[in-house]
């Protein structure tokens, strides 16, 4: 079993390296990795094959079924698993449309159907294949309300209005929210407007982050006539949700974590909707608007007309400080605090706008925080200060856009307690080292950083 263990540990390597030379290499010298190419090793119990799918490899996949991959495993995610047509890759697919909208497939799909395919509801509304939804709808009509991956039904899935119109005319739900992430088909559309769109027109219930993303103040009048409370919504907070879904809302992913309806429509680009749409906001969230999107002149104006505007911010309005600070919104981070913003403001997991720079290694905003004295013993929901939030967000988040180095040596060189030790036993340095970052424990040395055993050694 040790063998195996690392052998499975070499395969995921190779898998997620992407090295398809060196993944033909090892299936050809291991027959029990060959045997067990569909266990579910990967990321959310999936097989090999449908997370190279997942990350557009197809070159990583043509070996793995050469060594004997089921075209048509599925993963095991308890919501509803994926297979290899379901995900968001599908240019591996279609190589392009005809003038009529109907796809042409590359040679990979050709490939995997000659092997055995199958292609359900699902997979062919993600296709456009309007033809084969069809006959697959002729064939068994209540697929057009079956669940897939997350929970979604086919219409969820849908990548073209004409797919939307063949699903609803046939019966799909068009308000029907998937498993995973409790959203309905014009919620997970909100990045295609034309799907979208035409979701809207069969009748499917909009909300605030439709009308932004549409650019449509009728409809985003008809969504506030019936959630007055709509603009201070938040992406995974507010009237679009429907409790709270096991994967969070579908648009923690498709637009970020913790967008207010303002800043997601400018966004898009909708300047003439926006301004109308400020006109109904109030005066707090036309403030956070301006400071998000860098507009100091209006931000100003708004604080001038409006004295103690900013003392006044409720906490969920306050934290946008926090949100900002996750989104590596530097210019936001600065104007809110200009204007007065407190610079303890609490955010997700409780934490402060320098916890979620700190986490993510965004050491631009870190720099600007510590020019206000924010706090640096606050503790998150997690018992993290913001430098433990660093060096936990180095070994693990692994933000790419952030310099954890350069975070940790601006944040140790002002923490007066740089080595305490944590009920676990461990300082800052005993987890830097831990994961396995040097560059981290080199800025921690650098201002007095030491492991417990040597502080234990006097």
């Amino acid at each position: 079993m040790a063998e195996q263990t690392s052998s499975t540990r070499r395969f995921l390597a190779i898998l997620r390296s992407g090295d398809a030379a060196e993944m033909r290499e090892l299936l050809a010298l291991d027959p029990w990795l060959r045997e067990h190419i569909d266990e579910p090793w990967g990321y959310f119990d999936a097989p090999a094959l449908v997370e190279a799918s997942s990350r557009g490899d197809a070159e990583m996949m043509r070996v793995l079924v050469e060594a004997g991959a089921d075209v048509n495993a599925r993963s095991g995610w308890e919501p509803g698993g994926s297979g290899v047509l379901d995900g968001e890759h599908v240019d591996l697919w279609v190589k392009h449309r005809r003038d009529d909208g109907s796809p042409v497939m590359t040679e990979l799909f050709d490939d995997f159907r000659r092997r055995g395919l199958t292609v359900d509801a699902h997979a062919a509304a993600n296709l456009g294949d309007t033809e084969m939804l069809r006959r697959l709808i002729d064939d068994r009509p209540e697929c057009v309300n079956e669940r897939g991956r997350d929970g979604a039904s086919p219409l969820h899935m849908a990548r073209a209005p004409e797919i939307v119109d063949l699903l609803v005319d046939r019966g799909a739900d068009v308000d029907m929210r998937d498993i995973d992430h409790g959203a309905t088909p014009a919620q997970w559309a909100i990045d295609e407007p034309a799907v979208c769109g035409r979701l809207i027109e069969r009748g499917a219930t909009p909300d605030i982050y439709v009308a932004c993303a549409l650019g449509d103040i009728t409809t985003a009048d008809r969504v506030l006539a019936h959630h007055p409370d709509a603009l201070r919504s938040r992406s995974n907070h507010g009237p679009h949700m429907n409790g709270r879904p096991p994967g969070g809302h579908m648009y923690i992913y498709r637009i970020g974590v913790a967008m207010r309806p303002l800043p997601f429509a400018s966004t898009k680009g909708h300047d003439e909707f926006v301004e109308q749409l400020l006109m109904r906001a109030e005066p707090a969230e036309q403030l956070i608007h301006a400071a998000w999107t860098g507009d100091r002149s209006r931000a100003l104006s708004l604080v001038a007309r409006h004295p103690g505007l900013v003392e006044s911010l409720a906490p969920d309005e306050a934290r946008a400080i926090s949100d900002a600070a996750w989104n590596n919104n530097c210019a936001g981070v600065a104007l809110m605090l200009e204007v007065g913003f407190p610079v303890d403001a609490r955010g997700d997991d409780d934490g402060t706008p320098l916890d979620r720079a700190a986490v993510r290694g965004y050491a631009d905003i870190v720099e600007v925080l510590l020019g206000y004295q924010p706090s640096l013993g606050v503790t998150n929901d997690f018992d993290g200060t913001p430098l433990g939030g660093a060096i936990w967000g180095a070994g693990n988040f692994r933000d790419p856009k952030g310099d954890y180095a350069r975070t940790v040596h601006l944040l140790a060189a002002a923490d007066p307690d740089l080595n305490r030790v944590g009920v676990d036993g461990h300082t800052h340095l005993d987890r830097a080292l831990a994961s396995s970052r040097e560059d981290v424990a080199d800025a921690l040395r650098r201002h007095g950083g030491r492991g417990a055993a040597e502080l234990a050694g006097g």
